[in-house]
Formats: C-alpha cells, sequence, structure tokens
C-alpha cells in the first residue's frame, strides 16, 4: 500500500474517532426536565387579598455512575408580579433521578390585581454541568407562569341626598365597582327592603348585562346608576334598610350594598289629598247664598234691637 493512500485511511480514521472521543470526555447523559404540568402554562393559586403562591418541580434524570453537580440560575421578566426561588446549586447521584422545587411568590396587591390572566412571565431555568470551575454541558427549560381570573363586582349603594315622603319619590346613585383582574357584567340585580312593604326600588332591570371594565386604583372605570325609591301615600314614617345585590356573570356571585333611607310622613301644612273612599261634599255654585249668614244675622240684631227699645219705653 502506498504511503499516501495509507496517512488518507488513517486521517479518516482519526477525524470518524474524534466526535467518539469527545463524547467520553463529556461523559455519561443527563436529562433535566418538568415534572409539574406546564402544558400550556402554569396558572398559580391567588387569594381574595391578592397573595399568590405556587411551585415548579423539576426533576434531574443522571445517567452516569459518578454524581452529578449542577449550577441553576433563573432568568424572568423581573417587572412581572412573580418573584421564583429555586436551588442555586444541585447534586444528584450516579444512576439516580431526583428533584427540587421552585417556589412562586408575588409582590404588591396592587401590582398583582394589575396583572391580566391574558399575560404571561416565561421563566427559563438553566443548568450547567460542572468539573472544578468548568461547565461541561449545559441544559435549559422553559414556562409560562400566569395568573387565574378573578371576579369581584363590588356594588355601592349612595343613600338620597333629598327626603323621602310618603307618597312621593327621589333619585338615589349606585356605584359599581370591578375590583377584580378581568371584564364582567352584571348578570341581574334585585333589592331586599326590611320592615317597610310601601317602599320599592325602581330601574334594576337596567343594570343586567351591563359590561364593568376592570377598575383602576383610583376609582376610574367605575359605572354609575340612577335608581328611584318609591314610597306608597300609606307608607308609616319609619327607617327603612335597603340591600341591593348584583350577581357576576363571571363567578355566578352575589355581592350586596345596604342604606338606610328615612320615610318621612306629609307635612301638616302640606295638602291632604283625600282617599277614594271620602265622601264627596256639595257645594253650591248661587252666589246669593253666600250674603245669606249675615244679612240674616243683621235683621235680627235691628228687630233685637227695636224691641229692646219698645219695652224700654213701656217701663
Amino acid at each position: 500500500m502506498r504511503p499516501s493512500l495509507c496517512a488518507g485511511v488513517a486521517l479518516v480514521l482519526l477525524l470518524t474517532a474524534l466526535p467518539v472521543a469527545a463524547q467520553d470526555v463529556q461523559g455519561p447523559s443527563w436529562d433535566m426536565g418538568w415534572v409539574t404540568d406546564v402544558d400550556p402554562k402554569y396558572v398559580v393559586e391567588l387569594e381574595e387579598d391578592w397573595d399568590l403562591t405556587g411551585e415548579l418541580v423539576v426533576y434531574i434524570q443522571n445517567d452516569g455512575p459518578a454524581e452529578l453537580n449542577l449550577a441553576l440560575t433563573y432568568d424572568y421578566d423581573e417587572d412581572g408580579p412573580f418573584s421564583f426561588d429555586g436551588p442555586d446549586t444541585f447534586s444528584v447521584s450516579g444512576n439516580a433521578n431526583d428533584t427540587f422545587t421552585i417556589s412562586i411568590t408575588g409582590g404588591q396587591a396592587d401590582e398583582v390585581r394589575s396583572f391580566s390572566p391574558n399575560s404571561k412571565i416565561e421563566l427559563t431555568v438553566v443548568g450547567e454541568e460542572q468539573v472544578g470551575s468548568s461547565t461541561i454541558r449545559s441544559q435549559e427549560i422553559q414556562a409560562d407562569v400566569t395568573v387565574p381570573r378573578m371576579f369581584r363586582l363590588i356594588p355601592e349603594a349612595l343613600e338620597p341626598t333629598e327626603t323621602l315622603f310618603a307618597g312621593s319619590w327621589v333619585d338615589f346613585t349606585m356605584k359599581v365597582k370591578n375590583m377584580g383582574n378581568t371584564q364582567d357584567a352584571i348578570r341581574g340585580a334585585e333589592a331586599t327592603i326590611r320592615s317597610c312593604p310601601h317602599l320599592s326600588v325602581v330601574g334594576l332591570e337596567e343594570l343586567e348585562d351591563t359590561v364593568v371594565q376592570v377598575t383602576a386604583d383610583d376609582g376610574g372605570n367605575a359605572v354609575e346608576f340612577t335608581l328611584r325609591l318609591e314610597a306608597s301615600s300609606s307608607h308609616q314614617e319609619r327607617t327603612c334598610e335597603v340591600s341591593l345585590a348584583l350577581e357576576s356573570e363571571g363567578d355566578q356571585t352575589q355581592r350586596s350594598s345596604t342604606m338606610n333611607v328615612e320615610v318621612k310622613a306629609p307635612s301638616v301644612d302640606d295638602p291632604v289629598v283625600g282617599d277614594e273612599d271620602d265622601e264627596d261634599i256639595e257645594v253650591s255654585d248661587d252666589p246669593s247664598l253666600s250674603w245669606s249668614g249675615p244679612v240674616d244675622l243683621l235683621v235680627l240684631t235691628l228687630l233685637a234691637f227695636m224691641f229692646s227699645g219698645r219695652r224700654a219705653g213701656l217701663q
């Protein structure tokens, strides 16, 4: 065989063996992945006070006989409402599978509420296999994290500024705030009035199916309605408790607001409106009758004077 041909064959064999040799230098394989279901995204748990919690579990599969030592880093948008806390390093024994946990907490309540459930934060976990101060190889995994939808329609009934008299009506205002984190609508509204059966609320049907956007921290986007309180003429003078309840379309929950309304009896100076059962009083249209009383009185006075004078003369 020619020397040049032998050299060519040797070069080909050397190049073929290089990847295998490099693979042997890297050592046995290992794998990193999610134990927690993050497909398509992970949703944290959210409390009424906007306190959020969550956990992401990661597994490490070490297929080599020697212990595996990893350096871990976490990359995410820190402007979001989440904070992620996990170990900085992690070790797995040879031919073993182990897991570690990443805990999730939230920031201030207003920051969490302002984060839309349609948005997400991407978390990237990077694991680097280290031998001494050198990184042999690395792997990374990603997961999208978001918050659940929270529905919270809050009604606020404002007491009327005008006095409500029996047999009359007054207008009052009801504000509706959406203190959740997503758009909601009013499914229905109803009023409950205690101790005052002759008092009613008019206009509640206009609230149904009204869409309420998320209310800002300064009260923006709140919806206002003008309703009416009507008291019948037979209403007694007393203080009435009026409760107004709204049902959320998002979570079918009713929330209410209560106010006290004082109903006054008509003033004695006010004209009295007769009932239908009152007897009709017949009044004559003859104007001469209006003078019959004074004329008769004058005649009787003159007669009495004349009669008294005659008696005096006889004596």
